[in-house]
């Protein structure tokens, strides 16, 4: 949404808005994606460097129990960009493997573990597994779901084994109820051949190299789009910003000294100069330019209705007593919408 710009509201409530010009597409983005983000917020699962060598050295124990230590030691190994060479890096030193068992070209009659850090829907794997030669092949990773390692194996013969750390756990049948399997013939028409082959809605996977991505269907474009990251870049990699890139603008909204001050269900932003005020309950909006911007900006930074008074006089010649009025008039009509709030009505003169 070029142009937007992201609001956050660190208190009373805590609250993330977007202000800027939306069309119908990007108005359908937005209603998806608060509860998008919301839902991945409540179900994120951040798996630290320690917690990943902790699982790496679990799936090297499925990978020998499965197939041996002895036989392992005749496999191929490679990954699926870009997670999946991280977790291949740790489990080569955990598995002891060899050089050459790491180094292209993999024979086609080799056994060839594919490795990769979780499998959501496995679309990826399905594709990196078009391109490869091997015969034997081995899906290897940290996170999935047990119906999706099932599916692939008994979809693909190729594959002679699906093998995963840690189990996901798929949330949509208890989210969508009886709705569910509707749900997921839906998915499945949408996406395709992009389907992979598994749909679900597991916990919001992130490693400190990698978010999972998360999509929504906008049905106004008529088409899947990627959701938010809500990981910090500080914890994740791929979350920092290539070279070169303007930073995404963002604006903290001040909470204002009080007693006069924007109302707890208030998010505001500066946008294109003027200020837009939106009642997050009533989803009422208003845009405030000119006279009326500067009076929303001193009342917030004051506090108080004297102290806006003498903020604004040495901003405007006009009388003190015109002045006071026109600022009553204004307080008053942002108290009556609920946009501003007052702790302490003697601060406002009758």
């Amino acid at each position: 949404m070029p142009g937007a710009t992201l609001v956050v509201r660190p208190a009373p409530r805590p609250a993330l808005g977007v202000v800027g010009h939306f069309d119908a597409a990007a108005e359908a983005r937005l209603a998806r994606l608060g509860p998008q983000l919301a839902d991945a917020l409540g179900h994120l699962r951040y798996v630290s460097y320690r917690q990943a060598e902790e699982d790496c050295e679990l799936l090297a124990a499925r990978l020998v129990k499965r197939f041996r230590r002895e036989e392992l030691r005749r496999f191929c190994f490679t990954a699926i960009p870009r997670g999946g060479f991280i977790v291949l890096g740790m489990l080569a030193y955990v598995l002891g493997l060899e050089h050459t068992q790491l180094e292209p070209p993999y024979p086609p009659d080799t056994p060839l573990v594919v490795v990769d850090d979780c499998a959501l829907s496995g679309y990826r794997f399905g594709r990196f597994m078009s391109r490869q030669e091997s015969r034997r092949i081995v899906f290897a990773h940290l996170y999935s779901h047990p119906d999706l390692r099932g599916t692939i194996e008994a979809r693909e013969p190729r594959v002679m084994g699906c093998v995963a750390a840690r189990d996901l756990h798929d949330r949509a049948p208890a989210v969508h109820g009886e709705g569910y399997a509707a749900w997921r013939g839906r998915q499945q028409a949408r996406l395709g051949d992009d389907a992979g082959y598994w749909s679900g809605l597991p916990d919001h996977l992130c490693f400190p190299w990698n978010e999972a991505d998360v999509t929504f269907w906008n049905p106004v474009a008529e088409r899947f789009e990627r959701g938010w990251s809500v990981v910090s870049p500080e914890l994740c990699l791929k979350n920092r910003p290539p070279p070169g890139m303007e930073p995404i603008p963002v604006q903290v909204q001040p909470e204002g000294p009080g007693p006069l001050r924007p109302s707890a269900r208030v998010l505001f932003g500066e946008y294109g100069g003027n200020i837009v005020v939106g009642n997050m309950e009533t989803k009422a909006s208003f845009s405030l330019s000119g006279v009326a911007a500067d009076m929303w900006r001193a009342v917030v930074k004051h506090g108080s209705f004297k102290t806006t008074v003498t903020a604004l006089s040495n901003e405007y010649e006009v009388g003190e007593g015109t002045l006071q009025a026109d600022l009553r008039d204004f307080v008053e009509g942002l108290l009556a919408r609920d946009l501003l709030e007052q702790s302490d009505a003697s601060n406002f003169p009758s």
